[in-house]
């Protein structure tokens, strides 16, 4: 059970990474796209912890072509269609859903170290939750700042007065 628990989650790993990194490169934003990109890195370090343990475990390294092959046919129905640089209103659209995708990765991680009676693992998955926990909040903070009429982090476009 517990080697298709990591394996689920190696897998929630590479979709995330893939989404971030195909939406760093979509949103106009450069905050955004800055924003993005450290979520992709982030992913792809806790697919490597993810990995470590199921061969810790395992005593055999997961066989990440299939998986990978697997989660891109996933992610490209959720990607938009166009490869179109994304707006404000789009770029919004992204933030949720990755709010939502990193509270359903919350969960996922909150249940399983639950579950699972191996101390190592489960150490593994309560420092996940705390991880996304922060990109979630990073994520409500550059969605909070983008709808204050576009600004970022306290900071707007000048404005010409007249």
């Amino acid at each position: 059970m517990l080697l298709n628990i990591l394996t689920e989650a190696i897998a929630i790993e590479i979709y995330g990474g893939e989404y971030y990194s195909i939406f760093s490169e979509l949103v106009e934003d450069d905050n955004a796209k800055s924003i993005f990109r450290g979520l992709s890195r982030d992913e792809g370090e806790h697919r490597q912890l993810l990995e470590k343990e199921y061969a810790k475990i395992s005593g055999k390294m997961i066989d990440i072509g299939t998986l990978d092959e697997k989660n891109r046919e996933k992610a490209k129905r959720i990607f938009p269609e166009s490869m179109e640089p994304l707006g404000i209103a789009r770029t919004k659209d992204v933030l949720k859903l990755g709010i939502r995708t990193e509270e359903r990765s919350i969960e996922f991680y909150s249940t399983n170290a639950q579950k699972t009676e191996n101390k190592s693992s489960k150490d593994l998955f309560l420092t996940l939750v705390g991880v996304e926990e922060g990109h979630k909040s990073t994520l409500e903070d550059a969605l909070y700042y983008l709808e204050q009429e576009g600004s970022w982090y306290g900071y707007s476009p000048p404005t010409i007065e007249g």
